[in-house]
């Protein structure tokens, strides 16, 4: 159960731990200029992929949400026909339809909730090279500057992977969540279709297969005029013409 919870994001801890466990102050080469410079180039394409894969993790957040956000809506126009339709089903048949509408209504909100826990920029605090390392080593040889560039790379690389991990660990849940919540929508809507097909209402009323003879049919509405017509509090004001002048 509890594995279950924490794939739909329900009482789920990130874990706090950085990908890599090495340090940036281990690199300590500073008199090669050709290997500073590869091991530069090498660790700036790995940050490039790094920003990619942020790009395709928020693309793929906005796309997920608005899909829920469409479903949704759809299905909240469903409720006032599913409420008209089932006012005669019996209870055991109106409560299944309840508990499919609350659980397809539950997991998309989970789904929206989910995915937006990626755009809470105050819990991502992404890291980038410091441009103070310019005026700090101004004095320094190039071989000192592309150093700590390359210490700034490595650490920067360690905490960005970290929370796009974290990033696509919400989005996981979310597509979880999603797919619980397809399904359940799924379920209704064939449940649903059934009880429209199968189910024949309750007829109001009184039916017989014998014709019914009504007698004294006239006198009895006469009685009815005669007795409404004596509730009658309307008053009739007779009006005079008024003579006309001779010219």
């Amino acid at each position: 159960m509890k594995e279950f919870l924490n794939k739909i994001g329900l009482f789920y801890v990130h874990d706090d731990t950085n990908p890599y466990s090495y340090s940036p102050e281990d690199y300590q080469i500073e008199n090669d200029d050709k290997k500073i410079e590869s091991h530069k180039n090498y660790l700036k394409n790995l940050e490039d992929e790094e920003s990619s894969r942020l790009t395709l993790l928020e693309s793929k957040t906005s796309q997920l949400i608005s899909q829920t956000g469409i479903i949704f809506s759809l299905l909240s126009l469903f409720v006032p026909i599913l409420i008209d339709k089932v006012t005669d089903l019996h209870f055991t048949v109106k409560l299944l339809l309840l508990i499919l509408l609350i659980s397809a209504f539950y997991f998309y909100m989970l789904t929206i909730r989910n995915a937006l826990k990626n755009f809470n920029v105050k819990n991502f605090n992404y890291s980038k090279p410091s441009p103070k390392n310019v005026i700090i080593l101004q004095d320094k040889n190039i071989d000192v500057f592309f150093a700590e560039e390359v210490r700034d790379l490595l650490y920067c690389i360690n905490v960005n992977l970290k929370i796009n991990n974290r990033k696509a660990t919400n989005l996981l849940h979310s597509y979880n969540s999603f797919k619980i919540a397809n399904t359940s929508t799924g379920i209704l809507v064939a449940v649903f279709s059934i009880v429209l097909l199968f189910f024949n209402p309750k007829k109001e009323g009184l039916i017989t297969d014998k014709p019914i003879k009504i007698e004294n049919l006239d006198s009895s509405i006469i009685k009815l005029t005669k007795a409404i017509t004596a509730k009658k509090d309307t008053v009739y004001l007779r009006i005079k013409d008024t003579p006309k002048k001779k010219r």
